[in-house]
């Protein structure tokens, strides 16, 4: 796109693309469980190729999840994203520094730490626009390296990126929304600046700051990888950015709609059957219908064009989902570290003992022990998707991460159960009987007739949704549906009857799955 100007034959602006993220706390993909899991930095590589990836910090580690039992993997799973990010610009967290400064990798943009391995802020240039990074902490959120104060690290950093010819300024702050805020304020220059600490669901729209000369754009990814920030940036000369509300506002603006006109309709519903209901109330809410309908209409139509003159960005939230390509190379070493996991995980496990349970307790004794008496529900059981959750595992390589075997085998850390290093010798893979049961070593033992029963004939309805089918990593999860899969033939015949027809879980699972495009 060319534009003429008075005594000048033509000037190209530059449209450039910057992706963020923040907190990625050593989360390189999701659960696969979920009908629509968010997340993947393969997919964010894909989101930011040809242009600006940055990360605000906390990419390394979880602290929450780092126990000695998980240290292996997280320590395989850090090297793997500090490799992937090295293409990227990254900040400093406080999650980086779990298992010390001196492993903390690749060098970061941190322009107030010290002893530790630092990169000097840097303009990179991108389609003829040239950026400023730069990396700054809050000290209290990145002890024990040492960090000094922040504002008159920044203001030096800036200064410096100005002097090697930095157009943009881009600052990564290892700083809440308040701390980044305070900051943008009073140090003039900066054009963005990413949030990196206590991102949570990131920001849905960017939030202007007035600063020294002009207004800067505060704004955060998602945690996890989940949502990352895209900035499309057009720079036509000296001065401020504005926003453009482009087509992703348009669509976040559609969405707000849709969920206000579909509460509206519901609600409009109920009250025309209320004899009691005050009607002008009920007309208002009409009319306030009735206009939001139109606006959703206008929304649809020919998207209004970019500023003609100035400097402008467009924002978007950018959900990770699957529909985004994943990066070849990054999904390769990401199928590499699910490997190397398994290995790491399976080395450090070898020889420990399994969890003993108390003296005279019932142990997990495995499905064949309990087929010997109950065929018919074995078989049964069989044909169930519990009976495949060790083989879902087995064909991602992920049979041995600790984020997944715990919901697809049996008696998982429990008394009398097992771990990494005795699962499989017990043959206790899979979503077997003992799981929903308890352990039934006794009521194998004395033939059925243990007393007091050993076993529970229905776990609570709490049961499934308090282990396992959690939001998390169950989206479509209900329990009626789910248990029309499991009980059957020779395994509550009666109580699949009780239930009646409706849908089943599986139904609900590939009807969320199609939706997402899956």
């Amino acid at each position: 796109m060319w534009y003429a100007l008075p005594g000048i034959i033509a000037v190209l602006p530059h449209l450039v693309t910057l992706v963020a993220t923040a907190e990625v706390k050593g989360t390189p993909e999701p659960c696969g469980c979920t009908s629509d899991p968010l997340g993947d930095v393969a997919r964010v590589a894909t989101l930011a190729k040809g242009g600006l990836w940055v990360d605000a910090g906390s990419l390394l580690y979880n602290r929450e999840e780092l126990s000695a039992e998980r240290r292996p993997q997280a320590d395989a799973t850090a090297a793997a994203l500090a490799h992937i990010y090295g293409r990227a610009r990254v900040g400093l967290g406080g999650e980086d520094l779990a298992a010390g400064a001196a492993k903390v990798k690749p060098p970061r943009q941190a322009c107030n730490a010290r002893g530790m391995a630092l990169e000097a802020p840097r303009v990179e240039t991108i389609d003829g626009v040239h950026i400023g990074v730069f990396g700054v902490v809050s000290p209290a959120r990145v002890k024990p390296v040492a960090a000094s104060e922040p504002m008159a690290a920044a203001r030096k950093a800036i200064a410096g990126l100005r002097k090697k010819g930095a157009q943009v300024i881009v600052a990564l702050c290892g700083m809440d929304r308040g701390e980044t805020r305070q900051l943008v304020k009073a140090v003039p220059g900066i054009a963005f600046a990413v949030v990196g600490a206590e991102v949570g669901d990131g920001m849905a729209e960017p939030e202007p700051v007035p600063s020294g000369d002009g207004t800067a754009w505060l704004m955060a990814p998602a945690d996890l990888a989940r949502f990352a920030v895209k900035l499309s940036i057009e720079r036509r000369g000296e001065g401020p950015f504005v926003l453009y509300a482009g087509e992703a506002a348009r669509k976040r603006a559609g969405e707000k709609a849709d969920k206000r006109i579909a509460t509206l309709q519901a609600q409009l519903a109920a009250w025309k059957k209320d004899p009691t209901a005050d009607k002008a109330f009920v007309a208002a809410r009409q009319q306030e219908l009735d206009e939001l309908v139109g606006e959703r209409r206008a929304l649809e139509g020919k998207p209004e064009p970019p500023p003609a003159t100035g400097n402008w960005f467009s924002y978007e939230l950018a959900p990770v989902r699957h529909v985004i390509a994943r990066d070849a190379d990054v999904a390769e070493e990401l199928r590499k570290l699910a490997q190397t996991i398994g290995r790491v995980n399976v080395a450090a496990a070898k020889g420990q003992p399994a969890p003993a349970a108390e003296a005279g307790a019932p142990t997990y004794v495995g499905t064949a022990a309990c087929e010997k008496c109950h065929k018919p529900a074995v078989e049964f059981w069989k044909k169930t998707v519990h009976a495949q959750a060790w083989k879902t595992l087995v064909e991602v390589d992920k049979q041995y991460h600790y984020d997944c075997i715990g919901c697809h085998v049996t008696g998982w850390e429990k008394p009398g159960g097992v771990n990494l290093a005795s699962v499989e010798k017990r043959a206790l893979v899979d979503v077997q009987c003992e799981t929903c049961h308890g352990p039934g070593s006794k009521h194998v033992e004395e033939a059925g007739l243990d007393d007091p029963r050993t076993l529970v004939t229905r776990p609570p309805d709490r049961f499934c949704a308090d282990n396992c089918h959690t939001k998390e990593h169950s989206d479509t999860f209900a329990l009626v549906p789910y248990l029309r899969d499991i009980l059957g033939k020779g395994h509550g015949e009666k109580a699949r009857a009780a239930l009646g027809n409706g849908p089943t879980g599986h139904e609900l699972r590939q009807k969320a799955l199609a939706a997402a495009g899956r």
